[in-house]
């Protein structure tokens, strides 16, 4: 869930990448250095320590990321830094996800099946459930063999549970 400050900075940043036509470029240079912080447990804790000083993440930051981002992005890195909000990081880029999808009429869609989905069968998927939210889905497939069957989509804050563990749970409480 997104605190009310992250989503303050992640529409900022939003409507400046917004103005200049680089959502999509500021998208990915924020998910990349999610990753790279995410990813990187010693880098993560230099980043997000109360007691390090601002100049001195600054010049790492400077050092790991300048070359590979973008200005806005690396520029609103360091105003995260000056303002001691580095470790919303990963927040601030969820909610800025969000607002990029929106403006794309994109939505973000967990499947969850039994068994490995196929091309077609995601497409068909995308499909319909983007009809119901009437967006675009972006499906991203999870397989969970304790569900038994059917599949569960979860879009925004909406579960569409169609699963078999449900169904039989849902039977045998009814029973």
């Amino acid at each position: 869930m997104s605190s009310a400050v992250g989503k303050r900075y992640a529409r900022a940043l939003f409507e400046v990448a917004s103005e200049r036509g680089k959502i999509d470029q500021v998208e990915a240079d924020l998910g990349a250095i999610v990753q790279a912080v995410e990813g990187n447990e010693d880098l993560k804790k230099i980043i997000q320590h109360p007691h390090i000083a601002a100049d001195a993440k600054g010049k790492l930051v400077e050092e790991l990321f300048k070359s590979h981002v973008g200005e806005e992005s690396f520029n609103f890195l360091n105003v995260l830094i000056d303002n001691g909000r580095e470790v919303q990081l990963s927040d601030i880029y969820s909610s800025f996800v969000q607002l990029a999808n929106e403006a794309r009429g994109y939505a973000d869609a967990v499947v969850t099946s039994a068994k490995p989905l196929s091309e077609q069968e995601q497409a068909e998927l995308a499909d319909k459930f983007g009809q119901t939210v009437n967006k675009k889905l972006r499906m991203t497939t999870v397989v969970d063999p304790s569900i038994l069957g059917g599949i569960i989509i979860k879009i925004g804050d909406r579960l569409y549970d169609g699963s078999l563990k449900t169904k039989l749970e849902t039977f045998a409480q009814k029973a």
